[in-house]
């Protein structure tokens, strides 16, 4: 899933009830285990000058690229941080560490040969789907107008609620129309 997805699809599912009020640690759960990559990709590309085909074809399966992007997408560690939060009595981290975990769950089906190893350190195994977010050889043109009506209506929903998911959903609304913009003149066209 692209960030923006998981970002809606989080605040949806976990932005409700008691965690109604938890926005920032379930906004940021979304995002961390995307971090890494986006790090990565301007590193390559700004400061390394790579191609975007010598990034996505090589460098980002270098073994100690995939180690690193394997630590933020770690179901395990997630769920091990969710259990010390909620023991501890800590609800913005319980709230955080749930929303990492619904994260990777969402990436899981959606990764080919780009799958993250979602049971780091406990075993390197990656499930490699059937289906890719953005391959459309393996029906990502789908996933993305699935991705893309969510984003619009998760948005749009988010919109009618309390101040804080307000400003998330149309932040987040507007960063994926910048982001498809980027996506589409920098890999299809």
């Amino acid at each position: 899933m692209n960030t923006p997805s998981h970002i809606i699809l989080n605040a949806l599912v976990l932005g409700t009830g008691p965690r109604k009020a938890l926005w920032l640690p379930i906004t940021a759960g979304a995002l961390v285990p995307d971090l890494p990559m986006v790090g990565f990709y301007v590193y390559q590309r700004s400061l390394r000058h790579a191609p975007e085909s010598q990034i996505w074809n090589d460098l980002y399966f270098e073994p100690h690229w995939q180690a690193f992007f394997d630590g933020f997408n770690s179901l395990p560690m997630a769920l091990l941080g969710a259990l010390a939060a909620w023991r501890l009595a800590r609800p913005a981290w319980v709230a955080f560490f749930l929303s990492v975990g619904l994260h990777c769950l969402g990436d899981l089906p959606l990764h080919r040969e780009d799958a993250h190893g979602h049971f780091f350190p406990i075993s390197d195994w990656r499930f490699v789907s059937p289906v890719s977010y953005w391959d459309p050889s393996f029906h990502g043109s789908w996933v993305a107008a699935g991705e893309g009506i969510l984003v619009i209506a998760g948005s749009l929903s988010l919109m009618r609620r309390s101040t804080p998911w307000r400003v998330i959903g149309a932040v987040t609304l507007a960063g994926s129309l910048v982001f498809g913009t980027f996506a589409y003149f920098t890999w299809i066209a």
